[in-house]
């Protein structure tokens, strides 16, 4: 159980330094963080006010935000973003996890399951 929440942890501390990191919309990043879909920039953060953040796509099929998946490594785990290459999915054993839509599509990382 210790170990479980250690992961878990260390997952959500990778997340806030995503957003420390992250060179597009910081409001679009933590309501990701969330699972709350924005595809425009907020023009209210700082990234915004540099000119670095950019328009999301609206993200509708198979890894929309809220899709339910499962990893076979990883198991259950809910869609909390899709940021051009990437998703970010929220495991229950793992925390979350940024995975390359590239390497999930090439070696059917995720899988879809009932909600």
């Amino acid at each position: 159980m210790a170990e479980h929440r250690q992961r878990v942890d260390a997952s959500r501390v990778e997340m806030v330094r995503g957003l420390a990191d992250t060179t597009g919309c910081r409001r679009q990043y933590l309501l990701g963080y969330f699972g709350e879909e924005l595809t425009e920039p907020c023009d209210n953060c700082d990234t915004c006010s540099a000119g670095t953040a950019t328009t999301l796509e609206a993200t509708d099929g198979e890894f929309a935000v809220d899709t339910a998946v499962e990893h076979a490594e990883w198991g259950p785990g809910v869609v909390m973003r899709t940021e051009g290459d990437r998703v970010v999915v929220l495991f229950e054993t793992a925390g979350y996890r940024t995975l390359a839509l590239a390497a999930v599509r090439e070696h059917d990382l995720l899988r879809p399951r009932a909600a």
